[in-house]
């Protein structure tokens, strides 16, 4: 426990070490400043009053995609903001998440009707911040924020110069197991693809899933799939030249790979829901599952009877642990008339005090803060159960999340799809894919 809590000590500094390598930090850091981090008083007592400069009430809308805890907890922000800003009204409307992230928002903005305040993930940044209709925060964030927050984590979420959202989590990626289907079939936890893929053969029984990965394409699949491809020591463009690196043997095997687990008996995308919840593997209904931080919570809220256990992924022979750092921004629409009411409120939820953050990345669920004070307050929770494993063994190898336009996005889908399910060759796809995205970077002049 005392290594633990040396460990735990030091870990915003690791973080920004690790995380700083991170594909999708291209943008520079709005500041330098070496002042100290924000200081953590009430927050009663630092909300900012949004409508002094404009004498009136403010109204204000507030969208996201949630579901259970999480979503109770972002509905209770406005009556929370209310409480110390009365002037401001804010809205909360959640929708589900495959509407939000299908065409929820890009037809609310269209129209003219997007939200004041709502969720964004690194896959769909972009779209958003070079369409010119994310807002720029960088005035609101005092010296002190900017040093409290991770450096990496500023850096995927500026452009041009510019910070257009707020960072408040970071989420990786590990392996859950059913530790008693693994002890009846006299299998270990995998370390290796070659033991995940005889795993994968051996646990498939009748209506028991071996191993859930993501198998639609998108967005979430390629998030999923990226660490296997980083463990080969392979990309999708190289981040100093913004030149396609989409092929070579590194590719070729991260792609085969997961078609070889569709091959040894991974659920195809018809036979399962959604693979980012974690209820098939905690409901004993599937063996092994590629997920996140986030099912930590729910496994111990709603699978206590499940003996569940958790590894990093697995790595192939001579490559090299990684795992993949999501997490989802908060974003202001600046062509709004309230965009300043709305960047106070966005700003006062996850920028200023550590409470609002520390119940969400601690208690609503298990995520960590892109925040050096939220860390160190919430030190204790981090070694609590499977987070033990997350913070000792997986969260020294992650990647950020890259923020990659959707061209990008597809072409990789495209490939990931044909050498699953259509029996496409790697290399073949590879190359396909590669040629795909070097043809898209010779006009592309948006950010990265």
């Amino acid at each position: 426990m005392k290594r633990n809590m040396q460990r735990l000590a030091s870990l915003a500094v690791a973080a920004g070490l690790v995380l700083g390598m991170a594909a999708c930090g291209s943008g520079q850091s709005a500041s330098n400043d070496s002042s100290k981090a924000t200081n953590t008083s009430n927050t009663t007592n630092t909300a900012v009053n949004s409508t002094e400069s404009s004498g009136g009430k403010s109204k204000i809308s507030f969208w996201t995609f949630h579901t259970n805890a999480e979503k109770e907890f972002m509905a209770s922000l406005p009556e929370k903001y209310k409480a110390v800003n009365p002037n401001v009204e804010v809205t909360y409307e959640n929708f589900p998440e495959s509407d939000y992230m299908g065409t929820k928002l890009t037809t609310a903005f269209a129209a003219n009707a997007g939200p004041d305040v709502f969720v964004m993930s690194p896959g769909d940044f972009l779209k958003y911040a070079n369409s010119g209709v994310a807002k720029d925060l960088t005035s609101y964030f005092t010296d002190e924020m900017k040093q409290d927050f991770l450096p990496s984590a500023i850096d995927a979420v500026t452009v041009d110069g510019k910070i257009v959202a707020i960072p408040f989590e970071i989420e990786l990626l590990g392996l859950y197991y059913n530790k008693d289907m693994f002890k009846a079939a006299g299998l270990e936890a995998p370390k290796t693809w070659d033991e995940l893929i005889n795993a994968t053969k051996k646990l498939k029984k009748g209506d028991i899933a071996s191993l859930i990965v993501e198998p639609s394409k998108g967005y979430y699949q390629n998030f999923t799939w990226y660490p296997f491809l980083w463990q080969t020591g392979a990309n999708v463009i190289d981040s100093g030249t913004k030149t396609a690196t989409f092929e070579g043997e590194g590719v070729e095997k991260s792609l085969k790979l997961w078609g070889d687990l569709i091959k040894a008996g991974a659920p195809s995308k018809l036979s399962i829901p959604l693979t980012n919840e974690i209820a098939l593997l905690g409901s004993g209904k599937a063996a092994m599952q590629v997920c996140g931080t986030w099912a930590v919570a729910s496994l111990e809220n709603n699978y206590q009877d499940t003996n569940i256990g958790l590894v990093p992924l697995p790595v192939p022979e001579g490559g090299k642990a990684a795992t993949a750092a999501g997490g989802w921004k908060l974003m202001v629409n600046g062509k709004s008339e309230n965009s300043d009411a709305a960047a106070k409120f966005a700003m006062w939820a996850f920028a200023e005090d550590t409470s609002i953050p520390l119940e969400w990345c601690t208690k609503v669920k298990f995520a960590y803060s892109p925040r050096k004070s939220v860390i160190e307050a919430g030190k204790d929770i981090y070694t609590k159960g499977l987070r033990e494993v997350f913070t000792n063994q997986i969260y020294d190898s992650a990647v950020g999340e890259p923020r990659y336009p959707s061209e990008i996005v597809n072409a990789v889908g495209d490939a990931l799809q044909n050498v699953m399910f259509n029996n496409g060759d790697p290399k073949s796809e590879a190359k396909k894919a590669n040629d795909k995205i070097a043809d898209f970077l010779k006009t592309y002049n948006g950010a990265m």
